[in-house]
């Protein structure tokens, strides 16, 4: 069957963002070097409108997409799959059509307005079919999600950013003989590059796999056709929540960037000690944030899967696929949350060169977990068709930041770890409020010894370990080698004491993309999986 598993789907996008953070990683190694640092200033201008202009062309419909057309076709209904999918990409077309003419047309006002540099005028003029071609292939993601087939999303995604490193490369290398402007240009427009061959995939994965997807639907009784503008409408009211959260975790952003300077100079640091300050938190929330790979993929999936068992009344379905993901995410971030204490300084020093990053970082390391549980959470409630929920959860972390920002960042003791504090505590309330909404309409979806107990303990256990052999081997090998060796075998000795302890099965190993039913059988005749 094409049909995934959910949590198979979210092993295949969680892989490929791993892949994507990688090449993502080189790629901002390598464009500093192409384009130098004003040119990285011109493109600092860029990105924020970009940002808001591609969540504008995509408009949160591929959520609501995959969400109705795992309903239909719960139910049954190919047709029904067929026209919500047609009505979705129209909606698309509109939207993504709009955005790359705004963006084509008024990049020279754009670029006066907003940015007060004349300069980005042609790079944003560039990303105008760049957004185009991201809301074509938007709406066939959200119809392979909806039908719980990840693959083509995540080949797609991926070679997306390979194409668009080599045509970053390759623009700005053959254009900064011209000019500075034209260079930045070339980054932009390799955009372009990018969405048109992840569109250009996505749409021949749907030439020859649609007909086999559609003829997996089981017809299930006769199903009334919604008409097109109660379609229309129904994927407009899903979508506008999904925009409103997209748009509320930059203006959290916006609350360290805006609000900490102001009251850091108020608590009576200098300028300098602020731009250090805030570069120590950035690079902290970076690393807090990685673990976020698997919880992403995980919330992705989930929603179909939750519309699917929501739209045949299967509350116990919707219950378990609830508690997987939970699961799944608590085993993931709690030894995150380990590692990031136990090695904040040394991670600090090997990744970016400062030592510093240790103290907000120990701090944001509990977001971790929190982060993982808000994602998963969302998902749930998401597939529940109760969009708005995690919406005014957000809403309330939004707050709750802007009040610790204004209240700790000034007090001298604090300064920057104030801003730390806010993040995390922000976090937890949102997670919280999700989980609460999750419990009132599912039940109680935690396994507490599987995802909670074991766990904390194995984390407890690798992470003294973690410590000692890092401290050991400081003495003896480089940096790099003494923090990431001994990184990587807790992790793995982590998974094999969860395996033993029965927290992992052998049907969680088998959902790895390509050797998870080889490793599987190889793990459980070694005596590490019980069943």
């Amino acid at each position: 069957m094409t049909k995934e598993s959910f949590l198979r789907g979210a092993a295949v996008l969680a892989a490929a963002s791993a892949a994507n953070r990688l090449i993502g990683l080189i790629y901002m190694i390598v464009l500093p070097r192409l384009i130098f640092d004003e040119g990285m200033g011109l493109y600092q201008l860029v990105k924020p409108i970009h940002y808001f202009a591609a969540v504008v062309a995509i408009g949160g419909l591929p959520v609501a997409i995959s969400k109705l057309i795992a309903e239909k076709a719960a139910l049954g209904s190919v047709e029904e799959v067929r026209r919500v999918f047609r009505t979705g990409l129209l909606l698309l077309l509109i939207t993504g059509g709009s955005v790359g003419l705004v963006l084509a047309m008024g990049a020279p006002w754009l670029a006066a307005t907003f940015a007060k540099d004349a300069g980005i005028t042609a790079p944003l003029a560039a990303l105008g079919p760049a957004c185009f071609f991201l809301a074509l292939s938007a709406g066939f993601r959200g119809f392979f999600q909806g039908l719980q087939y990840m693959t083509p999303t995540a080949v797609s995604q991926v070679l997306d950013q390979v194409v668009r490193v080599i045509a970053t490369i390759a623009l700005s290398m053959y254009l900064r003989t011209k000019s500075l402007e034209l260079a930045v240009t070339g980054v932009t427009a390799s955009f372009i590059f990018g969405e048109f061959a992840g569109w250009l995939m996505l749409a021949a994965a749907y030439l020859l796999k649609h007909r086999q997807l559609l003829k997996e639907i089981h017809p299930l009784r006769p199903v009334e056709p919604e008409p097109v503008g109660s379609l229309a409408r129904r994927l407009l009211s899903l979508a506008a929540p999904a925009v409103v959260a997209t748009i509320l975790w930059p203006i959290m952003q916006l609350a360290d960037s805006w609000l900490i300077p102001l009251r850091l100079q108020a608590a009576g640091f200098g300028g300098a000690e602020v731009r250090e300050g805030l570069g120590h938190l950035g690079m902290a929330l970076t690393l807090a944030q990685f673990p976020n790979i698997v919880t992403v993929a995980l919330a992705t999936s989930l929603v179909p899967a939750i519309s699917e068992a929501w739209a045949l009344k299967k509350d116990r379905l919707i219950k378990h696929r609830a508690e997987e993901a939970l699961r799944i995410a608590l085993i993931f971030g709690i030894p995150s949350c380990a590692a990031l204490w136990v090695l904040a300084e040394p991670l600090g020093q090997v990744l970016f060169g400062y030592s510093q990053v240790a103290s907000p970082l120990r701090i944001l390391a509990v977001g971790t977990v929190t982060l993982g549980a808000i994602q998963a959470s969302t998902g749930v409630l998401q597939g529940l068709g109760v969009m708005s929920l995690p919406v005014r959860n957000l809403g309330l972390g939004v707050l709750l930041k802007f009040a610790l920002n204004y209240l700790l960042v000034a007090e001298p003791s604090l300064g920057i770890l104030g801003a730390a504090w806010s993040t995390t505590l922000s976090w937890a309330l949102i997670a919280v409020l999700n989980l609460v909404s999750v419990w009132r309409r599912v039940g109680n979806v935690i396994n507490w010894r599987s995802a909670v107990v074991y766990p904390v303990l194995a984390s407890g256990g690798t992470a003294a370990l973690l410590y000692l052999l890092q401290d050991t081997l400081a003495h003896f090998l480089p940096a790099a080698a003494a923090t990431l060796g001994p990184l990587v075998f807790c992790f793995v000795l982590y998974f094999l004491i969860l395996m033993i302890w029965g927290s992992l099965t052998r049907r969680d190993v088998a959902l790895l993309p390509g050797i998870g039913a080889a490793l599987g059988e190889r793990l459980q005749a070694w005596g590490f999986l019980r069943r």
